[in-house]
């Protein structure tokens, strides 16, 4: 005897020869009646779809143990890019400088800004009234090197201190220039800076 003699029959109503010799062990409410809740809520209409982006984000399990991974890494990087040693970014005589440079339309641009740090202007022996009356300057000698790691030109340039952020700038025919360094002088104090070329369209 067969697990399945015990099943009712139940036959296609009002087809013809062919179909009414098709047997069905067990019709759809039959299938709907065993399956998870989930399903059987599907098909009653009582799911109703999840509306706005954080509730999908947060509907299931898996959901937010995406999310917190996502914003985990998120985290990591924020904190690896905010405390990790930049050789593009500096600390000399009280002022904070930072190298940057790019390419566009076949010349590499370089600059170096440099403004006072905030616990420098709170400091009695750092007088930014004195240094911009007296027209104190900040030099700044950039190198350009190329993928051989030849320096392929040095310029010099300098500015005057200013209360707020200022700007030493130049540039440099693009040779294959793949990094820019620079040496800069402020009140006594040195710092070299180095900063990879970025390249802009």
């Amino acid at each position: 005897m067969a697990f399945y003699d015990d099943i009712p029959e139940t036959r296609s109503p009002g087809g013809d020869e062919a179909s009414e010799n098709l047997v069905f062990r067990y019709n759809r409410e039959e299938r709907v009646s065993r399956a998870p809740k989930i399903v059987q809520d599907y098909y009653a209409g009582r799911l109703a779809p999840t509306k706005g982006l954080f509730k999908v984000l947060v509907a299931t399990k898996f959901n937010r143990f995406m999310l917190l991974t996502v914003a985990l890494c998120f985290v990591v990087v924020f904190i690896v890019n905010t405390f990790s040693n930049r050789p593009s970014l500096a600390t000399a005589a009280g002022f904070e400088l930072e190298l940057e440079s790019f390419s566009y339309d076949e010349s590499v641009y370089a600059q170096v800004k440099i403004h006072p740090l905030k616990k420098s202007l709170k400091d009695k022996n750092f007088d930014i009234e004195k240094y911009v009356k007296d027209k104190e300057k900040a030099v700044a000698e950039f190198s350009f090197v190329d993928a051989d790691g030849e320096v392929s030109a040095k310029i010099q340039k300098s500015g005057e201190i200013e209360k707020k952020a200022f700007f030493i700038r130049t540039n440099s025919p693009d040779y294959d220039i793949m990094e820019v360094s620079a040496r800069v002088d402020i009140l006594g104090e040195s710092v070299s800076l180095v900063s990879k070329v970025t390249r802009r369209e």
